[in-house]
């Protein structure tokens, strides 16, 4: 590693500061104050052109991915979308039967079925809350486990494709100011 030498404008030469002295370290101006710190490096000051700012620009390359955190990260995010379905199933649930639908859905059933046999099968004994419930948390575990899976798998898919073309490419920019 080498030293780095930072450089103060002519602008600031009267304020205290200091400077890369010739054997590589740091020491007080010859006209800086007396109660001046020392140690501390200035940077140097640049002046903005006249055309509108722009903001810097890096260019990189995602070149490997790693299996292990992509398995966390997706096993996270499947049990919080497991959570999210279960409380939106529950949610739709009661409202639809808060709103009379599966009354209604019976009544007509009702009114459609033979006369001579009794009607015995309703909807709401289909779609009970409880089977609604663990219907909703058997589909988010089985989802839970293919998306930590094909997510992993993905990750070790890309690492191959990777190490043939390269990558992708992302290029990143500051927000410029206005």
């Amino acid at each position: 590693m080498g030293t780095v030498a930072y450089q103060q404008s002519d602008s600031a030469q009267g304020q205290a500061g200091t400077r890369q002295q010739a054997g590589g370290g740091w020491g007080a101006r010859p006209n800086s104050p007396a109660g001046a710190p020392t140690g501390a490096p200035r940077y140097q000051q640049q002046q903005a052109p006249a055309a509108a700012p722009r903001g810097r620009k890096a260019r990189l390359r995602v070149a490997k991915v790693d299996p292990w955190s992509v398995m966390k990260t997706t096993f996270v995010l499947s049990i919080a979308f497991a959570v999210v379905s279960v409380v939106a199933a529950a949610l739709l649930w009661s409202a639809l039967n808060a709103l009379g639908v599966f009354d209604s859905i019976n009544h007509t059933l009702a009114s459609v079925a033979p006369a001579n046999q009794p009607n015995s099968v309703t909807l709401t004994s289909v779609l009970s809350f409880g089977k609604v419930l663990s219907f909703t948390a058997l589909v988010s575990v089985v989802n839970i486990v293919l998306f930590t899976a094909l997510a992993t798998l993905a990750a070790y898919l890309y690492n191959m494709c990777s190490s043939l073309v390269g990558g992708i490419e992302v290029t990143l920019a500051d927000d410029t100011a206005s």
